[in-house]
């Protein structure tokens, strides 16, 4: 995701197609927000003629629609993919100064994105042809302008994502082994936000030793090269660009290593409080005896199912055949004692029959006896 380095309102769109015309481009951003200028230049066809791609310039009402223009960085428009970066000075340039960002018509230059922190300035650009060596080169005029080293080429196959880590990237030499990494940070972290440092050494009896720090904005570099021999610590520091990017063991390997954990001060500070506190110790103390019990009773239940099984495995044929006998005479007595339950069952059904047939003849009897002296007694009247 990109980021805002200004409070600018104006963008700059490079590796334009040069068949775009100005209404096309405002047409493509203005569905971000209110546009209140554009601009797109060459504007004759003359110069056209001359350069790969054109570069434009649209400037909007509010900031957040800076934010959401800058989401277009490899959009394919046309027949290019467009590169999208912010402009400090929230002001359109001239056609004199924004010629120098046209791509030239030059098969073997091609234009490469940078990075979301990058300003407008910085031209990154792939240098000869796939089949051919290549390289890539990164132009910042600021590093021109104060007479600094400017950066190194780098191999054309390599990633646009290393190359922008490594163009924030500064190789610092000739420190004394005394100095921490830690005084390092809070030294460097004047100049601007350190994301990354690393210690560079192999032997731990050198006296001289070197580090890898890495910026999170690209507009930090030009900073931290201007102390280049500046007396650090009884030593002339020296400070050079970086040809590669930090490995980050800390992120990608799970170590814990201080000298390659990222440089945060609020998380190394947490870090250090929680081990101290009494409460970390007490939490530590759990989860060791929750490990330990766990792996006791692992152990008991795999030694109990070993002795299953051994039990199970050393029983003699003799024993077997008993068991079996013993679950044969099982079997039997309840056999028996099922069919005993079903004629059990069978002869309380047969009394009660029995007993349900006395009553009804006795009832019959009675119902005769009680009509017969009826009977008789109206014949006496």
């Amino acid at each position: 995701m990109s980021t805002i380095v200004s409070h600018s309102k104006v963008v700059q769109v490079c590796n334009v197609s040069t068949t775009c015309q100005r209404d096309q481009l405002k047409a493509l951003f203005a569905f971000f927000g209110r546009i209140d200028d554009v601009q797109l230049y060459p504007d004759s066809d003359t110069l056209t003629s001359t350069i790969n791609a054109k570069v434009g310039y649209i400037k909007y009402e509010r900031i957040d629609s800076v934010h959401a223009a800058l989401n277009m960085t490899n959009t394919i428009f046309i027949d290019k993919p467009l590169i999208v970066t912010q402009v400090f000075e929230n002001s359109l340039p001239d056609e004199t100064d924004a010629m120098i960002y046209c791509a030239p018509l030059n098969p073997n230059i091609t234009l490469l994105t940078g990075g979301p922190t990058w300003p407008s300035t910085v031209i990154n650009r792939l240098v000869g042809q796939p089949l051919n060596p290549s390289y890539i080169e990164t132009v910042d005029p600021e590093l021109t302008d104060r007479n600094l080293p400017p950066y190194p080429p780098l191999p054309g196959t390599l990633d646009v994502t290393k190359v922008e880590e490594i163009r924030r990237t500064v190789y610092l030499s000739n420190l004394d082994k005394n100095i921490g990494l830690d005084i390092l940070h809070e030294f460097l972290s004047q100049i601007g936000e350190i994301r990354f440092i690393r210690a560079a050494y192999i032997d731990e009896n050198v006296e001289i030793r070197g580090a890898y720090v890495e910026f999170s904005e690209q507009p930090s570099i030009p900073k931290v090269l201007s102390i280049n021999g500046f007396q650090f610590f009884g030593r002339p520091l020296l400070v050079n660009h970086a040809t590669s990017c930090i490995i980050k063991p800390a992120t990608v390997r799970g170590m814990r290593n201080e000298e390659d954990m990222p440089f945060s001060r609020s998380r190394s500070r947490s870090a250090s409080a929680h081990k101290d506190s009494p409460v970390a110790e007490e939490s530590d103390n759990h989860r060791e005896n929750g490990r330990h019990s766990s792996r006791s009773r692992h152990r008991s239940s795999s030694r109990s199912k070993s002795r299953k099984k051994s039990s199970k495995s050393t029983r003699s044929p003799k024993r077997r055949s008993r068991s079996k006998k013993r679950s044969r005479s099982r079997s039997s007595r309840d056999r028996k004692r099922r069919s005993r339950s079903r004629d059990h069952h069978r002869r309380k059904k047969d009394s009660r029959k029995r007993s349900r047939s006395r009553s009804r003849s006795h009832s019959k009897g009675r119902h005769r006896r009680s009509e017969s002296s009826r009977k008789e007694k109206k014949s006496r009247h």
